[in-house]
C-alpha cells in the first residue's frame, strides 16, 4: 500500500516532476516519499507548510519582571 502525501511544486520544476506532468508552480502533487525524494533534493518540490502552525500566536511569558 502506498502512502501518498502532498508536495508543492516550485518554480524550478520543468515540464515533468517525478514522472508526472507539472501542474504549475504552487500547485500540489500527491506522491510517496520515494517518488518525491530526488525532486526534493533538486528543489523542484517542497513540503507544504502546515497552516495550523502559522495560525498559532507566539507564546508569551508569564514571568514577572522588575521595573527600575
Amino acid at each position: 500500500m502506498s502512502n501518498k502525501k502532498p508536495f508543492e511544486v516550485t518554480e524550478k520544476a520543468g515540464a515533468f516532476v517525478a514522472g508526472m506532468r507539472n501542474p504549475g508552480a504552487g500547485e500540489t502533487l500527491q506522491l510517496t516519499e520515494e517518488q518525491a525524494r530526488y525532486p526534493l533534493i533538486l528543489g523542484e518540490l517542497r513540503r507544504p507548510e502546515k497552516k495550523s502552525q502559522e495560525a498559532k500566536p507566539a507564546a508569551t511569558s508569564n514571568s514577572k519582571t522588575k521595573k527600575d
